[in-house]
């Protein structure tokens, strides 16, 4: 109102009663991820709501967020752009500004028709709706808080997805009233509200009689009910979410504003200062990502310094499959995930069998017959595996009947290695890597269906042994293993399990080795409320091959505040079962933006992506400085000796934060 003078509005509420509010909602701790809705997005309507309280609103474009949804695997981005479309009303669509990427859709909508159009296209709230049995979609409309002083009582007869429901119901209504509020006084009321929302209900708690009311739950639950409008009323009559069938949401997001052009974790280690400082970009460096594979297909691995790929780029027709070989840096792709059936087949004469475990080209199939007359000749007589013999059966052609990888992980490995994406199909910004012109060689040793074992790790890198047996003129300069294995006490000493013997044993031959220190720094399960309280924290649970005494052993930070947040929670701590430093270094692991199949981009935590870091920081020393080239213990000692104290246990952090600005200027 115009008397109302901007100091009598009472302060916005503060960052962490808003969280508070989130992620505490009755006192019960969640995460963001319980729903397909993260954080940033409920708390932008919020702002957006305060900023309507206070007549900061200009016009209707004012009260809506512009919001990336995600599909579900199996749902193209059209599919769910077209349901969109055909929930939103005229006037809202025309706003909307609704536009697909090939993995995303946009769309900027307020929050009537975020709750109505948005939530119940998500697999969530389909799944809650069919979850509901102790009160029935009907009963959603009717609910009330009993006329207590308190809403424990209400509380106490529903978990589950019930009580799922409620916590939304809550969380919606309270934004919608917020919006809706006419005066200071209002304002002031609903922020009382909040702070009681963030007590427990349990009646024996030193907060009982602060908690919410009966009352307050009711006001919000009516501000759910006028927000969610026809949507609601359709899925109680159903008593069900959108048809089966219908374009599923995995997940909303904000879609944020972007000023870098490079992303976080890379700046974090001073790569890009590097780069620029000594001209150094990983040219003339292998690195083997051994994982479940690369596609090779994606754009951020051309070789767009080569003037015949960039002209190509410019004016050229597109790339096909058939062009990998000589437009790709990804140099060759192996699949030891078929080895040892190709083995056991060779053995047995059966070249049937070896044809069927893995597509390959004309000119491979001719030479299977021999190559299995000569694998029998081999077993019968005792001899060992041949790797001149065995690797063309292995190989996996880049050619028209390339095999793209099953899973994403070593792709988005291999991008935070070796990406250069000056335009992303589903980003505003560039993607680099740590090393823009690195070589990359996919050593597959996941099968499609995600299993791996101890022999497909270790062959694959006694492949690379072999492989580098002229060690003046290595073919492949490090390997990168952003993979686990949990230690048996039972079975071998700590770092001398086969794994680490052959990590040990290719260091010693000179090639470095880069390892992820594994996720077991917290033993909680999924969905467990992350406590200090209890055995949750880990320490002595570095995984194999990380346990390796040789290799660089490199556990999580954050990708951009790693002073103020230290080690991440889930990063393996040690020291080594037997008593050794480890880890080595950390890198950043959080919420890595990087390179996955059919040139799209994601985001992903873990040590797996930390290590990439190191591994290319490791390349960048050999292509500056190439008297580093077979010294992985020399290399090791730099990128140790130059790494930032980040003031934690040296159990924890090693030696510190990756620098590998400092690490360039040691040499």
């Amino acid at each position: 109102r115009p008397q109302d003078s901007v100091q009598r509005w009472p302060p916005l509420l503060g960052e962490e009663e808003v969280r508070n509010l989130l992620l505490r909602t009755f006192g019960q701790t969640r995460w963001t991820q319980d729903s397909p809705i993260v954080a940033d997005v409920w708390i932008g309507y919020l702002r957006i709501a305060e900023k309507a309280a206070r007549r900061r609103i200009l016009g209707p474009r004012d009260l809506a967020l512009d919001v990336l949804l995600t599909p579900w695997t199996g749902v193209t981005p059209g599919q769910v752009a077209l349901s969109l479309r055909e929930r939103l009303v005229s006037e809202t669509l025309a706003r909307a500004r609704i536009a697909t990427s090939s993995t995303r859709v946009v769309a900027e909508i307020d929050f009537q028709a975020f709750v109505q159009a948005v939530v119940p296209l998500t697999g969530w709230w389909q799944d809650l709706w069919s979850r509901l049995t102790s009160f029935g979609g009907a009963g959603v409309a009717r609910v009330r808080a009993p006329d207590k002083s308190d809403a424990a009582t209400l509380l106490a007869d529903y978990r589950g997805p019930a009580l799922e429901l409620l916590r939304y119901m809550t969380i919606v209504g309270f934004v919608a009233r917020l919006q809706a509020a006419r005066s200071a006084a209002e304002i002031k009321g609903l922020h009382e509200v909040a702070g009681r929302l963030q007590r427990s209900f349990d009646m024996t708690s030193p907060a009982a009689g602060r908690q919410a009311t009966g009352a307050d739950l009711n006001f919000l639950f009516d501000g759910f009910r006028d927000v969610a409008g026809a949507s609601l009323q359709a899925a109680e009559a159903a008593e069900a979410a959108p048809k089966p069938g219908e374009a599923k949401i995995w997940l909303a997001t904000c879609n944020r504003e972007a000023s870098q052009t490079i992303f976080d974790s890379c700046k974090t280690v001073k790569a890009d200062a590097a780069q620029r400082v000594f001209d150094t970009a990983g040219k003339g460096i292998t690195i083997a990502v051994i994982d479940d594979g690369i596609d090779a297909r994606h754009a951020a691995f051309l070789r767009r310094a080569d003037p015949a790929v960039s002209q190509r780029l410019k004016c050229g027709p597109p790339f096909t499959e058939a062009d990998l070989e000589s437009s790709s840096r990804i140099q060759a792709t192996y699949d030891f995930s078929v080895l040892r059936d190709i083995l056991a087949a060779g053995a047995n004469g059966d070249a049937a069998t070896v044809r069927q475990l893995h597509p390959r080209s004309t000119k491979i199939d001719k030479l299977v017959s021999a190559a299995v007359d000569y694998l029998k000749i081999r077993a019968d007589t005792g001899r060992g595996i041949d790797w001149a013999l065995v690797s063309p059966l292995i190989l996996v052609p880049h050619d028209d009947n390339y095999q793209p990888p099953a899973a994403d992980h070593g792709t988005h490995v291999a991008g935070i290695l070796a990406a250069d994406l000056p335009k992303p199909d589903d980003l505003a910004q560039p993607l680099y890597g740590m090393c823009k012109e690195l070589s990359l060689y996919d050593l597959r040793v996941f099968a499609p269906d995600g299993s791996a074992d101890e022999f497909a790790i270790v062959s694959a890198i006694e492949f690379v042994g072999w492989l580098n047996r002229d060690r003046a003129s290595p073919v492949i300069h490090g390997v990168n293993l952003s993979l686990a294995l949990r230690h048996d006490v039972d079975s071998f000493a700590c770092g001398h399990t086969p794994v680490c013997d052959a990590c040990n044993q290719l260091v010693g031959a000179g090639t470095v080795v880069v390892a992820a220190a594994g996720n077991t720094g917290f033993d909680g399960e999924p969905g467990e409320a992350k406590q200090s309280l209890g055995t949750g924290y880990r320490t002595v649970s570095i995984t194999d091959p990380g346990n390796a005494e040789a290799v660089i052993t490199v556990g999580s930070t954050h990708r951009r505040d790693p002073h103020a947040y230290g080690v991440s929670y889930f990063s393996s701590r040690g020291p080594t079962g037997d008593g050794r430093l480890k880890p080595d270094l950390l890198a950043p692991g959080e919420k890595i933006t990087s390179t996955i199949r059919e040139n799209r981009t994601q985001r992903l935590d873990g040590t797996s992506m930390a290590a990439p870091h190191v591994c290319g920081a490791a390349a960048l020393l050999m292509a500056r400085y190439p008297e580093l080239i077979g010294q992985p213990r020399r290399i090791k000692e730099i990128l140790m000796k130059t790494a930032t104290d980040l003031g934690r246990h040296v159990d924890f952090q090693g030696a510190g934060l990756l620098d590998v600005l400092r690490a360039l200027q040691l040499v």
